[in-house]
């Protein structure tokens, strides 16, 4: 039989055995269906767990997008590619010794963590605060009310950093900033808040009366003072040259222009990224009540908490099963090959592979037909004389199958299938022998019954 009609039986070929799955596929299913609801399980617990406790979310600080808010600011910085972070967890140490670190109006509740900050920072941009704010009810990240804050407020801060907190004051928006060492000229809406002149104090940017921003030197440590945040609020970022005065402020305080070499103070755009590679700006988020929960604990600690656990669990399990499904010792044996088969359904099997090797499958496919042609005459009581080895009787021989084929409702023609015998190509001469078998079948009515016109064979 050729190998097209051949149902192909594995178990026989050469060379191959066959193992055994070490899981049934019940159990792979079970074991899939765990990890993936662990691992569903830790995401969403996760994503309800809050890292960081909330903080003035309304205030001032570089997540808060009110109008008192530095958000502006924060992505002004990030989108001109520049280090910058907002830090909940150690500023100190997010800043290290080359970076720069932003204190924005510390409030009332969290200003004693200032102390600490105002030792140890090498780069400090302190802002005094100078609004309070209610927020707004319907929506707490945005404020509802803005008034002026008690003067106490920013003397407290001047105080934590050593400057006598009665030199703040309030005065009319200059017509001219006498004293700018960054080019660029900041504008307040209103009074402005600034700080008089006093020994050990520097004047950057002010008048002869007072100092918008100044400088407190010691050594090796550079603390400006922002005496007004106007200058960097929400608020007042779009006004007038207030964002690239904030930026090359920033940048100035950051890498000095003794180390640049660059002579004028207004630095370009194209110069800043190059000045400030491995100098993080870190925008301090602790002082506005935003502080990460794990600070201080370590990594180790962390994966060994829920959820983080479920993690390391999965990874050990399928470090085990697959250790388990590499180990031949543990898994199932292997299938012996079979034994040689010298029965019936070997030596058909071999004729059909020797048939099928010579490429004499017209020839065989032929007598097939013939064989099944002369068979079912037979049965069928067909008149002696037309059954005869002649070519020519052999056609008229199925005309009357035909015949007898109509009467009977058989959907094949018999003398179709003596005229596709003379075509040479495998898949047609296949079909044909189909055919040929399912016409015998119907001719005689046997094996076989009609369901809505079509026959059904068992």
């Amino acid at each position: 039989m050729p190998a097209q009609l051949r149902r192909p039986d594995r178990s026989f070929e050469k060379g191959v055995s066959y193992i055994k799955p070490l899981f049934s596929r019940s159990a792979l299913l079970i074991f899939v269906s765990v990890a993936l609801g662990l691992f569903a399980l830790s995401l969403i617990v996760s994503s309800r767990e809050e890292d960081v406790s909330k903080g003035d979310g309304a205030g001032p600080g570089a997540f808060s997008r009110s109008a008192l808010g530095c958000a502006g600011l924060y992505d002004v910085l990030r989108r001109m590619d520049l280090p910058v972070i907002a830090s909940t967890r150690d500023p100190l140490r997010s800043a290290g010794s080359r970076g720069t670190l932003i204190v924005a109006e510390p409030g009332g509740a969290y200003r004693e963590k200032l102390v600490y900050t105002l030792e140890e920072s090498k780069r400090l941009l302190l802002v005094l605060p100078k609004w309070g704010w209610l927020p707004d009810p319907n929506r707490p990240e945005w404020v509802s009310a803005m008034y002026p804050a008690l003067p106490s407020e920013a003397r407290s801060t001047l105080a934590l950093a050593g400057v006598d907190p009665f030199l703040i004051f309030s005065a009319e928006h200059p017509q001219e900033w006498t004293i700018n060492e960054f080019s660029y000229n900041p504008e307040v809406s209103g009074a402005v808040q600034m700080l008089r002149p006093d020994q050990g104090i520097r004047t950057l940017v002010g008048d002869a009366d007072g100092a918008l921003v100044a400088e407190i030197a010691e050594n090796d440590r550079r603390i400006w003072i922002l005496a007004d945040p106007d200058v960097m609020s929400n608020h007042g970022i779009g006004k007038g040259e207030n964002a690239a005065f904030m930026v090359n402020l920033i940048k100035s305080l950051s890498t000095p222009l003794s180390e640049t070499g660059i002579e004028n103070s207004r630095i370009e755009n194209s110069q800043i990224k190059n000045l400030h590679e491995k100098k993080t700006i870190v925008f301090d988020e602790t002082v506005h009540g935003f502080v990460s929960k794990d600070t201080g604990e370590s990594v180790l600690k962390m994966t060994l908490s829920f959820p983080f656990v479920i993690v390391p669990i999965l990874t050990c399990i399928s470090a085990v099963l697959l250790a388990l499904a590499g180990i031949g010792r543990f898994g199932a044996p292997l299938t012996p090959r079979p034994p040689l088969d010298f029965g019936k359904g070997r030596l058909i099997d071999n004729s059909a592979r020797l048939l099928d090797y010579g490429g004499h499958h017209a020839a065989t496919l032929g007598r097939y037909v013939r064989m099944i042609l002369n068979e079912t005459a037979k049965a069928l009581h067909a008149p002696e004389d037309l059954q005869s080895p002649e070519k020519l009787r052999e056609y008229e021989l199925a005309q009357w199958a035909d015949r007898v084929g109509r009467s009977r409702k058989v959907s094949v023609s018999c003398a179709s299938i003596l005229d596709s015998l003379g075509r040479s190509d495998i898949p047609t001469l296949m079909e044909t022998a189909r055919l040929a078998h399912r016409w015998k079948i119907e001719v005689e009515n046997r094996n076989g019954k009609r369901r809505n016109g079509e026959w059904i064979f068992r």
